[in-house]
């Protein structure tokens, strides 16, 4: 059998962590060995302040089954407060190792609405709150040559609609945008040890459940996907043995596969035309088969390979980059 995967020696800050899938990354870490500062800033999903302690009953939780934890109750969306749920856990045990990016709300408005008035409370939490964590304990990663961070996207970054219709805006723009800040990070953290990941994870929380009632996806939702999933499946992002970075991972269900940018060759021609484009169009998308099984792809692992592509359709192929 092989070794588990532990935390021993760890600090872990996991924001809205005071239920859900935020709870379950918690709990998951704390019963690894891993001390963990529990944010969670007590609001609704609508952003809405309520009166429970959420923060603080889940370290009951890890404390009763004898692990290490301690409450934060500040909101990532405020610089100060992202600062101070870092410095906690400097003051508190001395370092901090990992951050899982989870907090989140769930109330934008309609894509042909935005900006509405949703739209900078979700770039605030969801996109802000993310880089401004990293961004305070960045020094503090970099000084012991060893950081692990774990940002929360979504699968309706690749494009959602509601049961009445409605395609949201700001929720799914602050979520592709997460993706995009989580490769940069990566680039960033390579040279000192410092690893970055998204998950667009899919489970059934107080989140999810109130927008799709009565429907046949929340049926399998609560059948199927439960948080525990989302934690466990994302456990090894946050390891010593974290065998990726600046890469996005779907993970559901007890389902864990990566997500890529992938483009075909493509139709190229330096005396480009609108026609040729047109009577080239099947080129241009590739091949894939009924089940979108693409065939002849290319990954995008980054910037600089689209001129790698460029070239290998043709365009200054004799060109040294």
């Amino acid at each position: 059998m092989s070794a588990e995967i532990r935390f021993d020696g760890r600090v872990a800050l996991v924001t809205g962590a005071g239920g859900g899938i935020g709870r379950a990354h918690a709990l998951t870490l704390a019963s690894r060995g891993a001390k963990v500062v529990v944010n969670d800033y007590a609001v609704s999903i609508k952003n809405e302040a309520e009166d429970d302690d959420r923060a603080q009953a889940v370290v009951d939780e890890i404390v009763a089954l004898g692990g290490e934890a301690i409450a934060n109750r500040g909101s990532v969306a405020d610089a100060a407060g992202a600062d101070e749920m870092v410095q906690q856990a400097i003051d508190e045990w001395g370092r901090i190792d990992i951050i899982v990016n989870n907090a989140g709300i769930n109330a934008a408005d309609a894509i042909q609405d935005e900006p509405g008035p949703a739209y900078q409370s979700h770039m605030a939490v969801h996109l802000e709150g993310q880089l401004m964590t990293v961004r305070a304990a960045w020094p503090h990663m970099a000084a012991q040559g060893y950081g692990r961070i774990v940002n929360t996207s979504s699968a309706g970054a690749l494009g959602f609609v509601q049961p009445d219709g409605t395609w949201y805006g700001s929720y799914a723009i602050a979520k592709g945008a997460v993706i995009a800040a989580t490769r940069q990070m990566a680039g960033a953290g390579a040279a000192h040890g410092i690893k970055a990941n998204a998950i667009l994870p899919l489970a059934v929380t107080r989140m999810v459940a109130p927008v799709i009632p009565g429907t046949t996806t929340l049926d399998y939702m609560e059948r199927y996907t439960g948080p525990d999933h989302i934690a466990l499946g994302a456990c090894i992002l946050a390891s010593d043995e974290c065998p990726a970075t600046g890469q996005a991972f779907s993970i559901s269900g007890g389902r864990v596969a990566v997500l890529v940018y992938a483009s075909p060759l493509g139709f190229a021609d330096p005396t480009i035309t609108p026609e040729k484009v047109r009577d080239n169009w099947s080129a241009v998308m590739g091949q894939q088969d009924a089940d979108h099984r693409l065939l002849d792809y290319y990954e995008a692992v980054d910037n600089a390979f689209e001129y790698r592509l460029l070239q290998k359709a043709g365009i200054g192929s004799e060109a040294t980059l």
